[in-house]
Protein backbone atom coordinates (compact mmCIF):
# COMPACT_ATOMS: atom_id res chain seq x y z
CA UNK A 1 0.00 0.00 0.00
CA UNK A 2 2.68 2.58 0.86
CA UNK A 3 4.17 1.51 -2.37
CA UNK A 4 0.91 2.63 -4.13
CA UNK A 5 1.27 5.66 -2.13
CA UNK A 6 4.34 6.70 -3.08
CA UNK A 7 4.07 6.07 -7.05
CA UNK A 8 0.29 8.17 -6.72
CA UNK A 9 2.69 11.20 -4.76
CA UNK A 10 4.96 11.01 -7.78
CA UNK A 11 3.04 10.74 -10.42
CA UNK A 12 1.28 14.03 -8.44
CA UNK A 13 4.01 15.99 -8.76
CA UNK A 14 5.24 15.13 -12.31
CA UNK A 15 1.71 16.72 -13.11
CA UNK A 16 1.48 19.63 -11.14
CA UNK A 17 5.14 20.65 -12.13
CA UNK A 18 4.88 19.75 -15.47
CA UNK A 19 7.80 19.10 -17.97
CA UNK A 20 9.74 21.11 -20.45
CA UNK A 21 9.25 20.21 -24.32
CA UNK A 22 12.19 20.80 -26.35
CA UNK A 23 10.89 23.60 -29.54
CA UNK A 24 13.29 25.16 -31.91
CA UNK A 25 13.19 29.25 -32.04
CA UNK A 26 14.88 29.16 -35.94
CA UNK A 27 12.72 31.34 -38.11
CA UNK A 28 11.57 30.59 -41.85
CA UNK A 29 15.02 31.78 -43.27
CA UNK A 30 13.34 32.60 -46.43
CA UNK A 31 11.32 35.16 -44.87
CA UNK A 32 15.04 36.87 -43.11
CA UNK A 33 15.58 39.09 -46.73
CA UNK A 34 16.80 42.51 -47.26
CA UNK A 35 14.89 45.43 -46.79
CA UNK A 36 13.65 46.52 -50.79
CA UNK A 37 15.80 49.57 -51.83
CA UNK A 38 18.06 49.46 -49.06
CA UNK A 39 21.98 49.52 -49.87
CA UNK A 40 23.70 47.67 -47.29
CA UNK A 41 26.32 49.36 -44.37
CA UNK A 42 29.91 48.75 -46.68
CA UNK A 43 31.34 47.21 -43.52
CA UNK A 44 33.54 44.37 -42.47
CA UNK A 45 31.70 43.04 -38.89
CA UNK A 46 31.99 40.04 -36.98
CA UNK A 47 29.31 38.65 -34.58
CA UNK A 48 30.48 36.97 -31.04
CA UNK A 49 28.53 34.75 -29.05
CA UNK A 50 30.77 32.94 -26.31
CA UNK A 51 30.41 29.44 -26.35
CA UNK A 52 28.66 28.81 -22.62
CA UNK A 53 26.32 31.49 -24.35
CA UNK A 54 25.89 29.69 -27.82
CA UNK A 55 24.44 26.11 -25.81
CA UNK A 56 22.52 27.97 -23.02
CA UNK A 57 19.44 26.33 -22.05
CA UNK A 58 16.35 28.45 -21.52
CA UNK A 59 12.96 26.86 -19.92
CA UNK A 60 9.81 29.17 -20.42
CA UNK A 61 6.17 28.58 -19.69
CA UNK A 62 3.64 26.57 -22.21
CA UNK A 63 0.20 25.86 -21.73
CA UNK A 64 -1.28 22.81 -19.38
CA UNK A 65 1.53 23.82 -16.99
CA UNK A 66 4.37 22.34 -18.87
CA UNK A 67 7.24 24.59 -19.53
CA UNK A 68 9.09 24.36 -23.23
CA UNK A 69 12.76 24.57 -23.51
CA UNK A 70 15.51 25.59 -26.37
CA UNK A 71 18.79 27.01 -26.87
CA UNK A 72 18.09 30.94 -28.21
CA UNK A 73 21.54 31.20 -29.18
CA UNK A 74 22.23 28.19 -31.17
CA UNK A 75 18.51 28.17 -32.69
CA UNK A 76 18.63 31.57 -34.27
CA UNK A 77 22.52 31.57 -35.07
CA UNK A 78 22.60 31.32 -38.71
CA UNK A 79 19.47 33.33 -39.06
CA UNK A 80 21.18 35.95 -37.36
CA UNK A 81 23.99 35.80 -39.15
CA UNK A 82 21.81 36.00 -42.72
CA UNK A 83 20.41 38.57 -41.08
CA UNK A 84 23.66 40.59 -40.93
CA UNK A 85 24.36 39.63 -44.38
CA UNK A 86 21.20 41.62 -45.50
CA UNK A 87 22.87 44.52 -43.47
CA UNK A 88 26.64 44.08 -44.22
CA UNK A 89 28.81 43.81 -47.26
CA UNK A 90 31.19 41.32 -45.05
CA UNK A 91 29.83 39.18 -42.08
CA UNK A 92 32.22 36.35 -40.29
CA UNK A 93 31.95 35.26 -36.69
CA UNK A 94 35.04 35.95 -33.98
CA UNK A 95 35.85 33.94 -31.26
CA UNK A 96 37.36 36.81 -29.51
CA UNK A 97 35.16 40.08 -28.28
CA UNK A 98 38.21 41.80 -29.52
CA UNK A 99 39.47 40.22 -32.88
CA UNK A 100 42.82 40.60 -34.45
CA UNK A 101 43.60 43.91 -36.83
CA UNK A 102 44.72 41.55 -39.66
CA UNK A 103 40.96 40.94 -39.57
CA UNK A 104 39.58 44.16 -41.18
CA UNK A 105 36.82 44.21 -38.83
CA UNK A 106 35.12 47.40 -38.33
CA UNK A 107 32.31 46.16 -35.59
CA UNK A 108 31.87 43.44 -33.36
CA UNK A 109 28.60 42.55 -33.16
CA UNK A 110 27.30 40.51 -29.81
CA UNK A 111 23.36 39.83 -29.20
CA UNK A 112 21.46 39.53 -25.91
CA UNK A 113 18.43 37.54 -26.23
CA UNK A 114 15.98 36.90 -23.83
CA UNK A 115 12.74 35.68 -24.05
CA UNK A 116 8.96 34.74 -22.86
CA UNK A 117 6.16 32.69 -23.42
CA UNK A 118 2.95 31.51 -22.18
CA UNK A 119 -0.47 30.20 -23.07
CA UNK A 120 -3.81 30.49 -21.31
CA UNK A 121 -4.95 26.42 -22.44
CA UNK A 122 -5.06 24.05 -19.92
CA UNK A 123 -4.83 20.93 -22.61
CA UNK A 124 -2.04 21.57 -24.85
CA UNK A 125 1.90 22.42 -24.16
CA UNK A 126 3.10 24.84 -26.90
CA UNK A 127 3.06 28.47 -25.85
CA UNK A 128 0.15 30.64 -27.89
CA UNK A 129 2.29 33.73 -26.97
CA UNK A 130 6.24 34.36 -27.25
CA UNK A 131 8.03 37.42 -27.23
CA UNK A 132 12.05 37.81 -28.40
CA UNK A 133 13.83 40.76 -27.02
CA UNK A 134 17.47 40.85 -28.87
CA UNK A 135 19.72 43.11 -28.10
CA UNK A 136 23.05 44.13 -30.23
CA UNK A 137 25.89 45.49 -28.37
CA UNK A 138 28.32 46.93 -31.05
CA UNK A 139 31.51 47.80 -30.31
CA UNK A 140 34.55 49.05 -33.11
CA UNK A 141 37.69 46.18 -33.24
CA UNK A 142 39.26 47.26 -30.31
CA UNK A 143 36.41 46.98 -27.45
CA UNK A 144 35.21 50.34 -27.39
CA UNK A 145 31.61 50.79 -27.32
CA UNK A 146 29.72 52.29 -30.53
CA UNK A 147 26.10 51.78 -30.16
CA UNK A 148 23.02 49.36 -28.62
CA UNK A 149 20.02 48.68 -30.53
CA UNK A 150 17.22 46.79 -28.84
CA UNK A 151 14.14 45.18 -30.56
CA UNK A 152 11.25 43.43 -29.76
CA UNK A 153 8.73 40.93 -31.73
CA UNK A 154 5.64 39.18 -30.71
CA UNK A 155 4.53 35.67 -32.07
CA UNK A 156 1.45 34.33 -31.56
CA UNK A 157 -0.61 31.13 -33.12
CA UNK A 158 -3.72 29.23 -31.70
CA UNK A 159 -4.14 25.62 -32.35
CA UNK A 160 -5.67 24.68 -35.28
CA UNK A 161 -1.97 26.79 -36.61
CA UNK A 162 0.95 25.02 -34.46
CA UNK A 163 -0.77 21.53 -34.66
CA UNK A 164 1.74 20.56 -37.20
CA UNK A 165 4.46 22.77 -36.01
CA UNK A 166 4.88 23.34 -32.12
CA UNK A 167 7.71 25.86 -32.49
CA UNK A 168 5.37 28.02 -34.73
CA UNK A 169 4.81 30.84 -31.82
CA UNK A 170 8.63 30.90 -31.01
CA UNK A 171 9.37 31.12 -34.64
CA UNK A 172 6.80 33.93 -35.62
CA UNK A 173 8.34 35.73 -32.69
CA UNK A 174 11.78 35.26 -33.29
CA UNK A 175 11.33 36.45 -37.17
CA UNK A 176 9.76 39.52 -36.05
CA UNK A 177 12.80 40.16 -34.00
CA UNK A 178 14.91 39.82 -36.69
CA UNK A 179 13.41 41.95 -39.46
CA UNK A 180 12.96 44.81 -36.66
CA UNK A 181 16.72 44.33 -35.82
CA UNK A 182 17.62 44.56 -39.75
CA UNK A 183 15.46 47.82 -40.23
CA UNK A 184 16.98 48.86 -36.92
CA UNK A 185 20.58 48.45 -37.89
CA UNK A 186 20.06 49.87 -41.41
CA UNK A 187 18.58 53.28 -40.07
CA UNK A 188 21.55 53.44 -37.58
CA UNK A 189 23.10 56.39 -38.40
CA UNK A 190 26.47 55.97 -36.48
CA UNK A 191 26.84 52.38 -38.41
CA UNK A 192 27.57 54.65 -42.16
CA UNK A 193 30.38 56.42 -40.58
Amino acid sequence: MRILKFVGALVAVAVMSGCAHVISLSPDMNKISPDAGTQPIDASVAYYIPDDVLNKDVTTPGGGGDKVRYKPYKDLETAFYKMLTNVFTHVTKTTTPTPPATDNIKYVIKPEITTTSSSPSAFTWPPTKFTTDLTCVITDASGKPVTQVTVSGDGASEFSEFKNNLSLTAQRSTEATLLKMQSALLAAPVLRQ
